[in-house]
């Protein structure tokens, strides 16, 4: 049983799952002192910070996808109030990059007490936990959110349709008082290593290092893609000739043909100047390593 003071957040409009209920009451039985709040969609962010302000939490676990639980790490940033993901949303791709892929590996976790002082990106003043991309992802999700889908099975379906017809997006890249100018079909600033389909684009990577990757894909034909596939299936992306990687703390990207650009899953205003940093606080979050070995 957990002793700690919990708050159990959770968005009921996250995911597909049918026994969602029943999962929340299985979890909870394992916590002795708790509170449930659910999301509503309307001024879910305020209405979070002020609970976190006002309550006397050890513990706040999560039900719900990425966006859900961008919020409230954005009000534990800085804190001693530990996190607790659990996978309630149609991808997952902050749990997965955590080992957390199902609600079982979460209550794991929990009893086990593993947690990793996880690092915070800012990307123009708001915060990016795992992933953010310029180009075909952020373009797919665009397309899959027009159509008002929701599933994997249509996410695939939408990014059938992008595969081919896209053509390089041009970026300037700003490191460490140098400047690269890349051509583009996809720019990612990875924190973690993690899609939420479980595609591995950012290996070995570590979320509590003070460091993050950009990675430039620009496959040029069918046997490009098929050996990006076959990267990203096993895990390592290195020796491709279309990929290239650069590891730092701060970054300045100018989007020069103002690709598509989403955080977190979320898409953004494609703003030509994108800053992205590491934030100096960080937020304490539950995971399981042994899921990512």
């Amino acid at each position: 049983m957990i002793k700690q003071n919990a708050l159990f957040i959770y968005n009921p409009f996250s995911g597909d799952m049918p026994d969602k209920d029943d999962i929340i009451a299985s979890i909870c039985d394992h916590l002795s002192n708790y509170e449930l709040w659910k999301t509503t969609g309307e001024k879910d962010r305020e209405k979070i910070k002020k609970l976190v302000k006002d309550g006397d939490y050890e513990l706040i676990l999560v039900g719900g996808g990425d966006g859900t639980i961008k919020m409230v790490a954005e009000a534990l940033e800085g804190k001693k109030i530990k996190l607790l993901p659990i996978p309630f949303g149609s991808a997952n791709g902050l749990a997965t990059c955590l080992g957390l892929e199902t609600w079982e590996d979460s209550l794991a976790s929990l009893q086990a007490g593993s947690t990793i002082a996880m690092d915070l990106l800012d990307v123009n003043g708001q915060v990016s936990l795992h992933l953010a991309d310029f180009g075909l992802n952020a373009g797919m999700i665009k397309k899959f959110e027009e159509k008002d889908e929701r599933g994997m099975a249509s996410y695939f379906k939408s990014s059938l349709s992008s595969l081919f017809e896209i053509k390089p997006y041009s970026f300037k890249i700003g490191l460490a008082g140098r400047e690269e100018n890349v051509e583009a079909k996809m720019l990612i600033v990875a924190n973690g290593s993690k899609y939420g389909t479980g595609a591995t684009i950012n290996p070995g990577s570590r979320m509590d290092d003070g460091i993050f990757e950009i990675i430039v894909l620009n496959p040029n034909g069918f046997q490009d893609w098929l050996e990006l596939t076959y990267g990203v299936m096993r895990e390592d992306i290195s020796g491709l000739d279309f990929v290239q990687v650069w590891s730092t703390d701060q970054v300045e990207i100018v989007n020069l043909t103002r690709a598509p650009f989403h955080v977190d899953g979320e898409i953004v205003e494609p703003n030509e100047n994108v800053s992205i940093r590491v934030r100096e606080d960080k937020v304490k979050m539950y995971w399981n390593p042994d899921n990512l070995d």
